[in-house]
């Protein structure tokens, strides 16, 4: 009989790596002196990745007796799973025209889409919405 004992633990430092891009452009006009528009465009770029760590494979032997066979220690499926390769863009604009000198009707709408090229922890999460608001603004 073997009594049980701590076999040790193993580990390996591994880098995870991400490059994010970010471009925007953003304009306003004032059309007239009551109406003022606005627009932004948005683009984000983001990949990042964990590099495989291997730690050696073990075989592990008390008094002669082989206590602990090869275990397979690649962590290959954990740099896949953490990849992680998107693209959003969002586009937005927007108006204000003013009623009176305290009161300005307002309305803008937004249009997001989100490309997931690797379905990162929670799967793939592409998709697109879009967004349309109104109301008024009154300065005191």
């Amino acid at each position: 009989m073997i009594a049980p004992f701590h076999y040790g633990s193993e580990y390996q430092m591994v880098d995870y790596t991400t490059n994010t891009h970010t471009f925007y452009l953003s304009a306003g006009l004032a059309a007239t002196a009551k109406l003022r528009l606005n627009g932004l465009v948005t683009y984000n770029l983001a990949e990042g990745s964990l590099e495989e760590g291997i730690l050696p494979e073990e075989e592990i032997f008390y008094n002669g007796v082989q206590v602990l066979a090869h275990q397979d220690f690649s962590f290959e499926e954990m740099s896949e799973y953490s990849n992680l390769d998107y693209e959003l863009l969002r586009i937005a604009a927007g108006m204000e025209y003013q009623l009176t000198p305290q009161i300005m009707l307002t309305v803008d709408g937004e249009l997001a889409d989100l490309t997931d090229n690797e379905g990162y922890v929670f799967g793939n999460e592409s998709g697109s919405f879009y967004m349309i608001r109104s109301g008024f603004r009154f300065n005191f």
